[in-house]
């Protein structure tokens, strides 16, 4: 395709969520708004306008198993939370085996903190934490994200696109205020999550695996 006929290319309003739709199914992974513009022809305000709506009409048809999801500034194309069992059995060959409760523990201190270093998650936790770390990369919840400004310049860590995907938030904005002396009951804290993500049925993970037992320092030494 020429440059000529890519600049004179353009969809209407009308075209514009089956194009949306075509687009995320075959992208499969989150892609940013700024793309879709770009590819759609169509200004950022009315691409996401149109998902809004949407993301709406997908998660009300209780006869479709799939939803449209925002993560930030992306938008993706994935099965709804409440399918994960027979989804599970699609991908029984596969399955990883459950995480433990140390595992979870960590996850939290990653997600309250971050970017945060090895060193810190191990001061929060107070036990070595290099194995789990390492699993929490392998499952994609977690990721490299720079170096720490100080001797050594030891990697930092922050949360995934994958990690609001399980836990079937937008952005880490969306998690609640972390400390957990506020909350009589972790229940509590999943029930405000809930009212955060305006939904019951969001998550493909319980906020109950992040937190359960934890209690996160969420001012680090260094954090304002």
């Amino acid at each position: 395709m020429t440059d000529d006929a890519i600049s004179d290319f353009s969809i209407s309003i009308q075209e514009l969520p089956a194009s949306l739709e075509a687009i995320l199914f075959a992208a499969g992974d989150p892609i940013s708004i700024s793309r879709l513009e770009e590819i759609t022809g169509v200004p950022s305000p009315v691409i996401h306008q149109t998902l809004t709506r949407m993301s709406a009409e997908y998660q009300n048809n209780p006869w479709g198993g799939l939803s449209i999801r925002r993560l930030e500034d992306e938008y993706v194309m994935c099965s709804k939370p409440h399918l994960k069992p027979v989804l599970e059995r699609l991908f029984q060959p596969k399955s990883r085996p459950p995480m433990s409760q140390a595992t979870y523990e960590t996850l939290a201190v990653v997600a309250y903190n971050q970017p945060v270093t090895r060193a810190q998650v191990e001061a929060v936790r107070g036990v070595s934490s290099d194995s789990i770390i390492t699993r929490l990369l392998e499952r994609g919840w977690i990721m490299e994200c720079g170096t720490l400004e100080a001797p050594g310049r030891p990697t930092l860590f922050e949360t995934t696109q994958q990690f609001l995907m399980e836990f079937g938030i937008e952005s880490v904005s969306e998690m609640p205020s972390m400390e957990l002396m506020m909350y009589s009951t972790i229940r509590d804290l999943e029930s405000s999550l809930e009212v955060a993500a305006g939904s019951n049925d969001t998550r493909q993970l319980s906020m109950e695996h992040l937190t359960s037992g934890v209690f996160v320092d969420a001012h680090l030494d260094g954090k304002p």
